[in-house]
C-alpha cells in the first residue's frame, strides 16, 4: 500500500485536513503537467523517485504496482501535481504522464494492479479512474482474479482479519438507522458489518445520487479502511466511497 494503514477516523481527518490545508487554493486539474523528469528508482512501497530528487506517490490509489512502476525507470515522464506541497512523509502526490501520453494511474488501474482509494486531492479524477478499475474488475485482471478482492459483508471472520486495512466490501443494506449525528447502514444483525455517514455529509451523498434513507434492500459496494474495534465498520467520509453493485444510477426504495 502507498499509505500507512489507519482507522477510519484518522482517514477522515486526513481528508478533512487536506481540505483545510488547501483552503482557497482550487483543485489542480487532473492530468495537468507542471514539469518533466526521469524516473530514477522505485521503492518497495511503490513510491517513485525522480531524477530531480523528488519522492512521489501516485495519488488516489491503493496498491504499489511495483512491476509497472519499475518498467518506467529511465523514462521521461510528465509530472502532474495533485497537491501544492508534499505530504507529511515528504512525498509529492502526483499522476505521471507516460511516454505514450497515457496516465500512469489509469494504466495500473486498467491492468488491475491497484484500486481507487478516494483522496481529497484526486477528487476531480474519480470518474475516469473508477471506470478503468471497473473494466479491469469485469475482466478479472490482476488483483481482481482473487475472489477476496471484494469482501462479503456477511463474512465477519474475514472482515475481522482485515482490521485496519483498505478494503472493498459488498452486500445488501438490511436497515438504515438515522441517529442525531450519523446515518447507519446495517448489513446484518447486531454485531454485523456497518457503515456510517456523518449527518452533515448527507447532502453531499444526495447530490451524488445517494439518498441514504432509501438504501435499505439495495446492494452496494463500499471502499475504505475497515475498523473492527466495535464490530466491523467503515466510515464513509465521501460519496466516492460507495457505489451501486448492480451498476444502476438511481436510488430506489428497497424491499
Amino acid at each position: 500500500m502507498f499509505l500507512p494503514t489507519a482507522h477510519p477516523g484518522i482517514y477522515r481527518r486526513m481528508l478533512l485536513g487536506a481540505a483545510i490545508t488547501l483552503g482557497c487554493i482550487p483543485a489542480l486539474a487532473c492530468g495537468t503537467i507542471s514539469s518533466h523528469a526521469k524516473v530514477k528508482s522505485v521503492t518497495q512501497r511503490g513510491e517513485i523517485r525522480l531524477d530531480d530528487g523528488r519522492l512521489t506517490r501516485l495519488a488516489g490509489l491503493d496498491g504499489a504496482a511495483l512491476t509497472a512502476a519499475r518498467s518506467w525507470i529511465g523514462e521521461s515522464v510528465g509530472v502532474a501535481l495533485s497537491a501544492p506541497r508534499p505530504d507529511r512523509w515528504g512525498r509529492w502526490l502526483v499522476d505521471l504522464t507516460l511516454p505514450d501520453g497515457g496516465s500512469a494511474a489509469i494504466e495500473v488501474l486498467s491492468l488491475g494492479l491497484a484500486r481507487v482509494r478516494p483522496e481529497f486531492e484526486t477528487r476531480g479524477c474519480e470518474v475516469e479512474r473508477l471506470e478503468a478499475e471497473s473494466a479491469a474488475r469485469a475482466a478479472g485482471e490482476g488483483i481482481w482474479s482473487d475472489p477476496r478482492a471484494i469482501l462479503d459483508a456477511s463474512d465477519l471472520e474475514t472482515l475481522g482479519a482485515d482490521d485496519g486495512r483498505f478494503v472493498l466490501v459488498e452486500g445488501i443494506v438490511r436497515r438504515v438507522g438515522l441517529g442525531r449525528s450519523r446515518v447507519y447502514l446495517d448489513f446484518g444483525r447486531r454485531g454485523g458489518f456497518t457503515a456510517f455517514v456523518a449527518r452533515k455529509a448527507e447532502a453531499a451523498f444526495m447530490r451524488r445520487g445517494f439518498a441514504l434513507s432509501l438504501l435499505a434492500g439495495q446492494k452496494v459496494r463500499l471502499r475504505g479502511v475497515l475498523d473492527d474495534r466495535f464490530g466491523p465498520r467503515i466510515e464513509l467520509a465521501d460519496p466516492s466511497m460507495i457505489e451501486r453493485a448492480d451498476g444502476s444510477t438511481e436510488t430506489k426504495p428497497g424491499g
